[in-house]
């Protein structure tokens, strides 16, 4: 018993750390967006389509609520972040295979594993 309880801590530390990552990460590449679009260095500042406010929804906007709200609900903030990437997915999916979208959202599938081991070991 003791064994899976230190198993399920390792997991929700990995999955703490590369979420602190990937969090920086992505408020990062939105704040240079931002500032980007302030000083006109960046063109086109705004939405063109439908489809790319959802994808922005979708993407940044999903990963940074996910990730933020599973340092409280691990189950919860993991479910935002992966729903927001096959939502993403569904709307791009010529990014399906671009590696770096998936790896910041693989925290969220960690804190899920993490939730259905907890839930495991209170039963």
């Amino acid at each position: 018993m003791t064994n899976n309880k230190r198993i399920a801590t390792v997991v929700l530390w990995i999955a703490r750390i590369w979420g602190l990552i990937s969090l920086f990460f992505v408020l990062f590449m939105v704040g240079a967006h931002i500032i980007g679009s302030f000083t006109g260095e960046e063109s086109n500042g705004g939405f063109s389509s439908t489809s790319e406010l959802l994808s922005f929804i979708a993407f940044p906007v999903s990963i940074i609520i996910g990730l933020a709200l599973a340092y409280k609900w691990e189950g919860l903030g993991g479910f935002i972040t992966i729903a927001g990437m096959i939502i993403f997915h569904i709307i791009r999916p010529d990014l399906i295979f671009d590696p770096m979208i998936s790896l910041l959202a693989a925290p969220g599938l960690i804190y899920i594993l993490y939730w259905w081991m907890n839930r495991r070991l209170l039963k």
